[in-house]
Order: structure tokens, then sequence, then C-alpha cells
């Protein structure tokens, strides 16, 4: 399924993806429920630190509190790796998510990041640098159920299309400007993947 990571609720409303990430870290304000209820489509939250590509410079109980507050709202949770168990039993599946924005990580220590996993959905998004790497995140894909991995970075962007291929469930993209170096746009991965026949009309 196509995914569109919004910024604001102009996004959130008008996009032709599948389900709807709400990046509320880059939001210029934190919507009301009513509007989050008015977008008729599965949701994904998410608030996202400096660190991992965001810009929540919040504490963690603070973000914490934000999760606790829209979660059943949602129908997925974006959470990474390192949160706390806390993070992990508010009430929406869980997609478990791990970003590297230096390097692509050695196979083993992808496949123990998967293996030890506690959402239902593990998603990989590291930076690409050579050859290598796409063999890497291919052979991830190829061996594990409910994973989402991809190489970002403008050269690898067709690692995105590649994952879908491979079993991802979900393919991230943007409403306008892109969030993620590489990323594209909701009508772009639409027309690929038709042109390949991964999605339906």
């Amino acid at each position: 399924m196509i995914v569109a990571s919004v910024r604001n609720l102009e996004e959130a409303r008008s996009n032709d993806a599948d389900i709807v990430e709400f990046r509320l870290d880059l939001f210029p304000e934190l919507p009301s429920k009513d509007e989050i209820k008015a977008v008729e489509k599965p949701k994904i939250l998410t608030v996202r630190r400096p660190e991992d590509g965001g810009n929540f410079k919040g504490e963690e109980e603070e973000r914490l509190e934000i999760f606790r507050k829209y979660a059943h709202l949602f129908d997925y949770a974006d959470v990474e790796v390192y949160a706390g168990e806390e993070f992990f039993e508010i009430p929406c599946k869980i997609i478990e998510s791990y970003h590297n924005f230096r390097l692509t990580p050695s196979y083993e220590e992808l496949r123990d990041l998967v293996e030890g996993r506690r959402g239902e959905i593990f998603k990989i998004a590291v930076m690409g640098r050579k050859k290598k790497d796409v063999v890497t995140i291919a052979r991830i894909l190829s061996e594990y159920e409910n994973v989402v991995a991809f190489l970002m970075g403008e050269k690898f962007s067709f690692t995105r299309i590649m994952a879908v291929a491979l079993g991802s469930p979900f393919i991230y993209c943007s409403v306008g400007q892109a969030v993620a170096p590489g990323q594209l746009s909701v009508e772009e991965a639409r027309e690929v993947l038709k042109m390949l026949e991964l999605v339906r009309e």
C-alpha cells in the first residue's frame, strides 16, 4: 500500500495514497481529534526526533503523551527501535522503525534488529553508499515477512520500488516536498507500481 507522509492537514486531506502518515513532529501545530477523524483513510501516527530525521525536540515523556492522546484514532503508530517499552503498549498496531542516516549496517546487524522486533511491522530506512548495500536490503526483504526496508538517497530511490516487489507491505511517499532523501511522490510511486503490475488500479 502507498503511504503518504504528510506535514499538515491540507496534505492529509488531499492525496491519492492508501494510508496517511501523520508526521506530527512536522505539523505547525497539533491537530484536533475531529480533524484527524475527518481523514477517512487508514492512518499512521509518527512523532520523530531530530536524530531520526524529525523535528520533535521535547522530552520522551512528552512524546509518549502525544502517542497516548492520539493512538486510538490511528491504525498504526511508528515507534523507534530504541523507544521504551511503554511506547509499545499504546492501543494500535506498531511499526517498529530503525533509521541510519550515515550508512547501511551489516546484514547481521539488521537481521538481529528484525528478529528482536516488538512491533507487528519492522521498518528499516538506512543511507545507501554502495552496491553491496542494495544486496543487504534485498536479503533482509527476501528472508523476513512484514518488513519495510529501503535505502535513502536519490541514487537509491529505486530500492523503495524494489522493496514492494520483494514483499514490503508499504511504500512511503511524499505529498509535495519529500520528507526524506530519495522519497518518491505518491503520483510517481503509483505510476511506476502500475507499470510493474505491483499495485491495483
